[in-house]
């Protein structure tokens, strides 16, 4: 009789754990069990439903900075299956793959259904079966093999993979099983700005910004930033959030967000304004080119800084210098609230990784039984680093149940 092995989540982590595992070992009985009617959803809707596979960075200790959390963690997992390797699997599985001028790394095809595809038709081929609409209910170790409860449905599997994603309910299901739960936290997530002034430049944005925020010492992330009809994303803002979600939510999510545009150098740009009173004092200050801002904003941010339109580099004197270079350099912003980015919701959190051996994705002390992708206290910045994570883990994982049943 075929060994069994259940894998419990219809994600990018458990798809791929349960294709690498049956490429290997055909005389497995796999199945995967997903809660949803919905096979691969993140995938679907991942980068703007281009899917943003993985990221350029193929160095392990690189990659592994990306990571918020686990990046200890990932170190030696990354040194195995990193971004190359996803790139060389998918391009195996005729999937070309592109990499943009950011790093990120997306199908050829422009369209995430390309890679739904790919990882659908590599199960159906290698034999693994899928069942819709099983959410697990309950799971424990009875002697040699793991019995598991679905609604009106009772298994067994001699091993058990949890690729669940972040599930309030299945936390619950691991803590009864003496399994330590680090709180799930939002991670990735856009800022709501309090009495948002900037709506009517809503859609602007800057290619390389510094953002930090005042009541956390330390925190600074560069990259675009985008205004929106409710305050701040984009790269910038959305590593913010991630590096420091936790402090975040201590925060209540109430803070100050503080803007550098254009990642200038205070000491350089007050130097170049006081040259302009001499060197240029008839011109009229908005009409300074350098600046490199969408007009409109370099419009408004003069305005809040008291300057009329054709006040002129003679006029401005010290006091106006200091305020225009606030404006630019530290222009603070009240943030009050927290929105989804898009729909690729992340979480900060799960099964503490001290639990989890790095060279197999096994959970300590817990014979096969094997945890993959978000479930774990694993979660990265934008970029495709989300998804490596959970190819590398359901990569590892196979590798280590194909010699442990």
């Amino acid at each position: 009789m075929k060994k069994k092995i259940a894998i419990v989540g219809g994600g990018a982590a458990g798809f791929f754990t349960a294709i690498n595992l049956a490429e290997s070992r055909a005389d497995l009985d796999i199945t995967l069990f997903e809660g949803s009617n919905k096979l691969l959803a993140k995938v679907l809707i991942s980068g703007g439903g281009r899917c943003n596979v993985t990221n350029r960075i193929e160095d392990a200790t690189q990659l592994s900075l990306k990571y918020p959390r686990g990046s200890t963690f990932l170190l030696e997992p990354f040194s195995v299956f990193g971004s190359k390797q996803t790139k060389a699997w998918f391009e195996e599985r005729n999937v070309p793959l592109k990499t943009e001028d950011d790093g990120r790394v997306f199908p050829l095809s422009n369209t995430s259904s390309t890679i739904y595809n790919c990882l659908t038709q590599a199960a159906r081929t290698a034999g693994v079966k899928i069942e819709l609409g099983k959410r697990l209910e309950k799971f424990r170790h009875n002697g040699d093999h793991w019995e598991l409860a679905f609604k009106g449905v009772n298994l067994t599997a001699n091993a058990l993979v949890l690729a669940t994603g972040s599930s309030p309910k299945v936390y619950k299901m691991v803590e009864k099983n003496n399994l330590k739960i680090i709180p799930p936290l939002p991670s990735l997530f856009t800022f709501n700005a309090k009495k948002h002034q900037f709506i009517p430049l809503a859609g602007l944005s800057v290619p390389n910004a510094y953002t930090s925020i005042k009541e956390i010492k330390g925190s600074k992330e560069d990259g675009p930033l985008l205004i929106t009809h409710w305050g701040y994303s984009a790269p910038s803002i959305l590593k913010l959030s991630a590096w420091y979600a936790r402090e975040l939510a201590d925060l209540d999510y109430i803070f100050t967000l503080v803007i550098n545009w254009n990642a200038y150098n205070r000491n350089e740009l007050k130097t170049a304004f006081q040259t302009y009173t001499t060197s240029r004092p008839k011109d009229k200050v908005y009409s300074w080119k350098e600046h490199n801002l969408p007009k409109r904003l370099w419009q408004v941010l003069l305005k809040e800084a008291a300057f009329q339109e054709y006040t002129n580099w003679s006029e401005i004197g010290k006091k106006g210098i200091e305020r225009l270079l606030d404006k630019l350099c530290c222009y603070e912003v009240r943030i009050a609230g927290k929105s989804t980015f898009k729909e690729e919701f992340v979480t900060a959190g799960g099964i503490d990784l001290a639990q989890v051996e790095p060279a197999t994705f096994a959970l300590n002390k817990h014979p096969n039984l094997y945890a993959v992708g978000e479930v774990l206290n694993i979660d990265a910045v934008t970029g495709g680093f989300n998804f490596q994570a959970a190819w590398t883990g359901g990569y590892i994982a196979a590798k280590a149940l194909s010699h442990s049943v």
